[in-house]
């Protein structure tokens, strides 16, 4: 008994080293084959072969560490589920993880068109980016149109939401119309209001005029003082909609018995929705938060189809900063360091507010 135990344990050690010694070597082949990928740049003389064997060694490495996972000691539902749940790890490794690495090593080279050849730069990338005033401009930038239209977007759509909990003549009809903006797509929203922004045939300065009674020529797109309000006006346009349906979905989700019993105790209709309504659907609201503020913070669509940045730089946005550095001067090093920067911001205010809506 005790020699059949003991051959039991060599053999489960064995099998344990082995899965190990799968999933240690092909992390170790995923990191080495993204290292390599992003060094090719920096070896001229072996650019192409490294660029070559990194996808190689980043594959095997994904295989060995899908096998040592479907080797590890687990039931036969476990082992299924693992199953069933690795194409989705392997869709997220090669859309979200590995894209990631390689950006962040990207970030360390110095990358760019208009100089010849690559160098290691280790930090020097995001010294340069945190040096630079044009990138604090649109740093300022992004978070003002963010601040701005999703504090109006919140305040018009939970306005809304309040009005449509009640039933009303025609409801139906107001609220498909209501919901038609976010329907758009946002090039053609950017290129419609920019045909309503046009300072000569524009909607806009027409009605104005009509209002005021006296020609209202006002240069919406050209004004460094008016550009911004515009882009905040289009995208409060296009996203109320969006905090407007889940602020209606939370309010008509409340039990009515709450309202009722609020009625007996003689509370107001404001007391009553600053009191009861606000706070019980106040983790919804979080949520449409959180993905409206980050949506916003990416903002790049409208600027781009409404000033593309102008005049000068007042509406460039983070987003937008990257892509001209990155896709009109070609510098792909700097234009990762961005990237990854902005990322880090990301990740700190996200963890931030989920825990927020946790604590919820």
């Amino acid at each position: 008994m005790t020699s059949i135990a003991q051959s039991t344990a060599t053999g489960a050690l064995d099998t344990g080293r082995w899965r190990a010694g799968l999933l240690l070597g092909g992390a170790a082949l995923l990191l080495g084959g993204a290292a390599l990928m992003s060094l090719a740049p920096t070896i001229p003389s072996l650019t192409l072969l490294l660029r070559n064997i990194g996808p190689i060694l980043v594959i095997t490495g994904l295989i060995l560490v899908a096998q040592g996972l479907v080797a590890l000691r687990l039931s036969g539902t476990q082992r299924l589920a693992w199953l069933w749940v690795m194409p989705s790890m392997v869709f997220v490794f090669l859309v979200v993880i590995f894209p990631t690495l390689y950006a962040l090593g990207l970030s360390t080279v110095q990358w760019d068109v208009q100089v010849p050849g690559q160098r290691f730069l280790f930090l020097d990338n995001y010294v340069t980016l945190l040096e630079t005033a044009r990138f604090w401009g649109a740093l300022r930038n992004t978070v003002m149109i963010a601040v701005l239209a999703v504090s109006l977007q919140f305040v018009l759509g939970i306005g809304l939401a309040a009005l449509f909990v009640q039933e009303f003549p025609g409801r139906a009809l107001f609220l498909s119309i209501l919901i038609l903006p976010l329907m758009v797509a946002p090039v053609v929203a950017g290129q419609t209001w920019r045909m309503l922004w046009d300072a000569r045939f524009g909607a806009v300065n027409d009605v104005l005029s009509r209002l005021t009674g006296q020609p209202v020529n006002l240069l919406w797109l050209a004004n460094t003082q008016l550009a911004i309000p515009a882009i905040v006006i289009t995208d409060v346009w296009q996203w109320t909609p969006f905090v407007f349906l889940i602020a209606l979905a939370g309010f008509l989700a409340v039990n009515t018995e709450l309202y009722e019993a609020a009625r007996v105790d003689g509370a107001s209709s404001w007391q009553i929705f600053w009191r009861i309504t606000l706070p019980v659907v106040r983790p919804v609201l979080l949520v449409a938060l959180l993905l409206r503020l980050f949506d916003a913070l990416k903002i790049f669509d409208i600027i781009h189809i409404l000033t593309q940045g102008g005049p000068g730089s007042s509406t460039e946005s983070y987003s937008y900063y990257l892509y001209l550095n990155g896709i009109s001067f070609g510098r792909f090093g700097y234009t990762a360091a961005g990237a990854i920067l902005f990322m880090i911001v990301i990740v700190i205010a996200s963890t931030i507010l989920i825990r927020r809506v946790g604590e919820t």
